[in-house]
């Protein structure tokens, strides 16, 4: 991405000092191994759950069965909650590189070694070992891409949005590629074989990190790590961008080991197809983030296209089941797919908008870019978007065990539809402040909570009571 957009303006440093070309080939790597690691994510997508399912000893779609089975996919997800927001606080003594290296190697390892859990006949040992490795899988992700996130925006300081957009695209591509080949892997040659693939291919790219990413990436100074961290909950606009990372992520991972079932159980469909219907969800998906992030970056701010980008979010989540709210809607598979686009349509949008909202915020109340700065926000951003992912598989099992799963996806749209709206109250309270402090709030106002409600020249009067 070119370097034109002033969405950073005073805040930006002085991009590290590489050549165009060595740029792109940085940026390339990166942008392969992030869609490597979501591979290796979600390549158990469209046959694990009923592999699993098959193994519970109190029989197959058991509500406690269920919920271990949504925890196998939400561990990893909260294992990156707990890692990525101190990985900031590591990226400026170690740089990007041993980061991500080290995080490569940890996925690679672990999907490598999960080929073989279909092995375990024992339910207890079956979910020890798959929690383990899924954990193990979850803090290797976490170091990667939040890394990776990190070293971008330190290169391309002036189009943040555009990054995350683009980054977004290849994680996105990554969840593409990854159910619809290892559905199709796993039809023709059974469970290990995915695993093996893509346990090698991750190695590979842990090996091009080391070979083509710069040592160094900033020279700036950096606030106190911890002041650094804990600002990022302490404004209302930091908080409000936490909320939608951990919603949209909780909606994103509902779909996870929900929809495979769904859709194989009442429209008698094949891991390929499902494998196809998240190709045709995670394609939306990619073209939306960039289109987003360009948008973003050169007229709307990230907090009106996440108000948009939820409200899509939520209509598509609302029709997958379908809700019967509006009255007895016939279910069709064709009706599902289309919500399954609309759902990446929405996800894309939003997902681009909360790392350059998040740094929004954080400029507005008064931090500058650094090193630092850009790994705390991405790690922080990364670990509650993880930490919805996270609980997202866990309550939705639960909840469709119990209500099923039309009416936990209406449930889900509810909360995401809630959070976009709650962003344009938070949006009205602060205009409406900004009115009584004397300015007129505009389209891309710079001002924010650090401004005094009193001007040094205004005085207090009292009623002399």
């Amino acid at each position: 991405p070119e370097e034109t957009s002033e969405s950073s303006g005073q805040h930006a440093p002085q991009p590290i000092p590489l050549t165009r070309l060595r740029k792109g080939i940085i940026f390339f790597v990166v942008g392969m191994n992030g869609l490597f690691v979501m591979i290796c994510l979600s390549i158990m997508i469209p046959f694990f759950p009923t592999e699993a399912n098959e193994k519970d000893p109190q029989g197959p779609d058991s509500v406690a069965g269920l919920t271990a089975i949504g925890f196998i996919f939400s561990i990893t997800a909260f294992m990156e909650f707990l890692t990525a927001p101190f990985v900031g606080k590591v990226l400026p003594k170690t740089g990007p590189k041993i980061v991500m290296f080290l995080g490569g190697l940890l996925v690679s390892g672990a999907i490598s070694i999960f080929a073989f859990v279909d092995r375990i006949d024992d339910w207890v040992t079956f979910l020890v070992l798959c929690y383990a490795l899924r954990a193990v899988q979850g803090v290797g992700t976490a170091l990667n891409l939040t890394a990776s996130f990190a070293l971008l925006v330190g290169i391309y300081p002036k189009s943040v949005s555009l990054v995350s957009g683009i980054m977004r695209a290849f994680v996105g591509l990554g969840i593409m590629i990854g159910p619809a080949l290892s559905g199709f892997i796993y039809d023709e040659h059974g469970f290990a074989l995915p695993f093996l693939i893509y346990g090698g291919i991750m190695f590979l790219s842990a090996g091009a990190i080391l070979v083509v990413l710069p040592g160094e990436v900033s020279a700036s100074e950096d606030k106190k790590s911890w002041e650094v961290l804990t600002a990022t909950i302490k404004f209302p606009w930091t908080i409000m961008w936490l909320v939608i990372s951990l919603v949209v992520g909780a909606a994103v991972g509902l779909l996870e080991p929900a929809i495979s079932p769904y859709l194989r159980e009442e429209f008698k469909v094949t891991p390929s197809e499902v494998g196809l219907i998240f190709l045709l969800h995670s394609t939306i998906y990619i073209i939306c983030t960039p289109l987003t992030g360009v948008v973003s970056d050169r007229w709307v701010k990230p907090k009106y296209l996440v108000v948009l980008g939820a409200m899509i979010q939520s209509v598509g989540l609302l029709f997958l089941g379908p809700v019967q709210i509006f009255g007895p809607i016939p279910r069709a598979l064709w009706k599902s797919i289309l919500s399954m686009a609309i759902i990446g349509g929405g996800s894309g949008i939003t997902q681009t908008c909360y790392i350059p909202g998040m740094l929004e915020a954080m400029h507005d109340a008064g931090y500058p870019d650094s090193m630092e700065l850009h790994g705390t926000v991405s790690g922080v951003t990364t670990g509650f978007f993880s930490l919805g992912i996270a609980v997202g598989p866990t309550v939705g099992n639960a909840l469709t065990g119990a209500i099923g799963f039309p009416n936990t996806a209406s449930l889900f749209a509810s909360v995401v539809l809630a959070s976009g709206l709650a962003v344009l109250v938070l949006e009205g309270l602060q205009r409406a402040r900004k009115r009584c402090e004397g300015r007129t709030p505009t389209w891309r106002d710079p001002e924010s909570e650090r401004s005094p409600l009193l001007k040094p020249e205004q005085k207090v009067v009292t009623s002399g009571l």
